[in-house]
């Protein structure tokens, strides 16, 4: 599809005058905030991306307000635009403007950030990945690879194209990304990430309400990187409550803060060493904890993740009740408890805000999944990819394993 047919396609489809305009580049060093929209809508998300787009049109970028988008589509290239109010801005000095690239690379995505950082400077960056997610497998599914059928960004990968710049803001539209491996992988891979807002559970098609998000952000640009992560959080719980589309009942959404991750990853694997010391002893009481926290989304296939503040939590007030721990030495006991709770402060420090959707409040998600599938079959059709993170180096499979062998 060339120029003059996207720009007639975008037309019709908002129903407003858009101008599609070839313009240079030039950078705007006053600006407060550059927002970098990696949209790959190669999918079958592609008609949901132009509904996302057109709420963005409704703000636009400002002296102050970045907002660009590298928007690749199922139909066509991919083209490079900076949002503004009623139309886009086409980047042409962006090389990879016009052209169908893989998103599933990690150099596209490096090269456009990199694009964004030198033609858009700014105090603050925020860059949000729009596509499907698959918790510790990866996200931005690219369906249109010649002669390969698709690619995905791994976690691994998405380190390698963000190692070197500094990322105030990182969010993902998309699903089930809030969990303790993928923020512990970009935490331990030294990642200059400030603040991670993701899912924990399903993403609805909707995704962000991108036109009142960015309407706060356009008429307070000086706003901090936390308020704006907390932006995103209540405007997007918000529209869901208020007759948002499908799947509100899953919704919820966190800010984590990536520098105290790693404190979690260290006090999880302190409470689970306990546990292991006599694990027979207290194989039901981990099971009573997998239970509490499989959470709603689970029904929909996704009963591999559970909500870890909610494990942990049943674990200690389990280890609380005589009734339960009758068999279990008293030291091994004393020692769960007081490692749960180190854990338990340690994952309220990391997780900063958590919101859910009304219906979501009773459900005990409480901002981070883990992994913890229902069983070691399923495990090892998930080990070689899982095990290539960065906390299944850190004794998370040596405490399912235990869990599974005690059974």
């Amino acid at each position: 599809m060339n120029r003059r047919a996207v720009a007639i396609v975008l037309a019709l489809l908002f129903l407003a005058p858009v101008a599609v305009r070839v313009m240079p580049v030039y950078g705007r060093s006053n600006a407060e905030w550059t927002l970098a929209v990696y949209l790959d809508a190669d999918n079958d998300l592609e008609l949901w991306a132009e509904k996302d787009i057109k709420e963005m049109m409704t703000v636009g970028s400002t002296g102050a307000v970045n907002i660009i988008v590298f928007w690749d589509t199922l139909a066509g290239p991919a083209h490079a635009y900076r949002v503004l109010r009623n139309s886009l801005e086409e980047l042409t000095g962006f090389r990879l403007n016009g052209v169908e690239p893989n998103m599933g690379d990690p150099a596209t995505l490096r090269e456009f950030v990199t694009y964004v950082f030198k033609n858009y400077p700014a105090r603050r960056y925020a860059l949000l990945g729009w596509d499907h997610g698959d918790d510790f497998k990866g996200s931005m599914y690219d369906r249109h690879i010649p002669y390969e059928g698709f690619d995905l960004l791994t976690h691994q990968e998405v380190v390698k194209a963000l190692t070197g710049f500094h990322i105030d803001v990182l969010i993902y539209g998309a699903c089930v990304l809030s969990t303790i491996e993928v923020a512990y992988e970009y935490s331990a891979s030294g990642l200059n990430i400030d603040y991670y807002v993701a899912n924990e559970g399903y993403d609805p098609m909707d995704g962000f309400p991108y036109d009142t998000i960015l309407a706060k952000l356009v008429a307070k640009p000086a706003i901090s990187s936390l308020d704006l992560s907390k932006t995103f959080v209540d405007d997007y719980i918000d529209y869901y409550n208020n007759g948002g589309k499908a799947y509100s009942q899953s919704v919820t959404l966190s800010v984590v803060q990536i520098s105290r991750v790693g404190q979690v990853v260290t006090d999880l694997r302190a409470m689970t060493q306990a546990i292991m010391t006599d694990m027979a002893g207290y194989a039901q009481i981990v099971s009573d904890a997998r239970g509490h926290a499989n959470l709603p989304w689970s029904e929909n296939g996704w009963d591999r993740l559970i909500d870890l503040p909610t494990f942990v939590m049943t674990i200690h007030d389990e280890s609380l009740n005589p009734k339960l721990v009758s068999a279990v030495d008293p030291t091994v006991v004393s020692l769960v408890v007081a490692k749960s709770e180190t854990l338990l402060s340690s994952l309220s420090n990391a997780i900063i805000y958590n919101r859910n959707v009304d219906a979501m409040n009773n459900k005990g998600c409480l901002g981070m999944a883990v992994y913890f599938p229902t069983s070691q079959a399923t495990y090892q059709n998930d080990k070689q990819l899982y095990e290539q993170m960065k906390l299944a180096q850190q004794g998370w499979p040596d405490f399912l394993n235990a869990y599974w062998a005690a059974r």
